[in-house]
Parts: structure tokens; C-alpha cells; sequence
């Protein structure tokens, strides 16, 4: 079958319009922020629209783009799951520190929109093994400290508590 120039542009914008990939065109709701997380804001939409999480994990949350992504994916698609960021927001060697005030904004936005699904855990990493049972993060964002030994550290301590179906995800690698 030959086909034509014109008719491999209607292939190719036809899978664009596919509804599997609505979330990637979603705006996000946490604007304003400083994050090297932008660009990947579409790409959380699209992963939790698809894996349909039970649990959504964050380690290292900080100004919280990429975890109002998964909160926004949670709440657009109607989903059952339970998210939660964990974070000391004091910051670190590679973030700088900062004050207070970077959790009570992120709070702010946080509690009326997302707060019924998801919470802020102010811990360390290290900390909040505790709260959760093995095998029940489906998705888990790794974005702590970034070194070799730290991300090494927090892979390896929390490895334990993802399920069979679960995706890990790195910051900064």
C-alpha cells in the first residue's frame, strides 16, 4: 500500500487526539513555583492516569510541582488513591535552605484542593518507613537529597514498600 504525505499527517494527528493522552495536555494548578519540574508536569498527568495508583509516595517535595501534578491527575481521572509527600521543608544542600514559609504556601494550596486524598508529611525520609506497609506504593518519586549515597539510601529503604505493579520514579539522575 503506498501512502501519501498528507495521509501519514492525518495517521499522526489522529494519534494525537487519542483520549489516552488528554492528560498531557492538562493545565497544571500550582503555578508560579520555582521547580526544575515543569517540563515533566504533563508526563506525571499521564502516568497516574495510567497507572491508576492505590498510593502515590513522594520523597523530597519541596515547592511541590511534581506532587500537585499527581494530586491533579488523582483528582482529574476520579481516582481512590491516597497520596503523600514527604519532606522536612527545611532543605538541603542541593535545594538551599529555606524557611517556613515554603510549606505554609504549598500548604495553602494544598488542603482545600487536594487535602481530602492527600497529606503533607513533614519527616524524614528515614522517618516515614513506618507508615507504610510493604508491597502498597504503586508509585514512588524519588527526590531527595542528590547524591550517589543518599538516592542509593532512600532506594533501598523504601524498595520494600512498593508493589508488584509499582513504578519508581528519580529527580536529577
Amino acid at each position: 500500500m503506498i501512502v501519501s504525505a498528507s495521509m501519514q499527517g492525518s495517521a499522526s494527528l489522529s494519534a494525537l487526539s487519542q483520549s489516552g493522552l488528554d492528560p498531557l495536555f492538562w493545565e497544571p494548578q500550582l503555578l508560579g513555583a520555582e521547580s526544575a519540574w515543569w517540563g515533566h508536569v504533563p508526563f506525571a498527568h499521564w502516568l497516574i492516569s495510567q497507572a491508576q495508583p492505590s498510593t502515590v509516595v513522594e520523597l523530597g517535595t519541596h515547592n511541590g510541582v511534581s506532587y500537585a501534578a499527581f494530586c491533579e491527575a488523582v483528582l482529574r481521572n476520579k481516582l481512590q488513591s491516597k497520596c503523600f509527600a514527604i519532606d522536612t521543608w527545611e532543605g538541603d544542600p542541593h535545594a538551599g535552605q529555606y524557611g517556613e514559609e515554603v510549606h505554609a504556601a504549598l500548604q495553602e494550596f494544598h488542603e482545600p484542593r487536594y487535602g481530602a486524598f492527600s497529606k503533607l508529611i513533614r519527616s524524614t525520609f528515614d522517618e516515614a518507613l513506618s507508615l507504610f506497609s510493604d508491597q502498597t506504593i504503586d508509585v514512588l518519586h524519588i527526590d531527595g537529597l542528590h547524591t550517589y549515597e543518599a538516592v542509593k539510601h532512600d532506594f533501598e529503604s523504601w524498595l520494600p514498600k512498593v508493589s508488584s505493579r509499582g513504578v519508581i520514579l528519580f529527580h536529577d539522575i
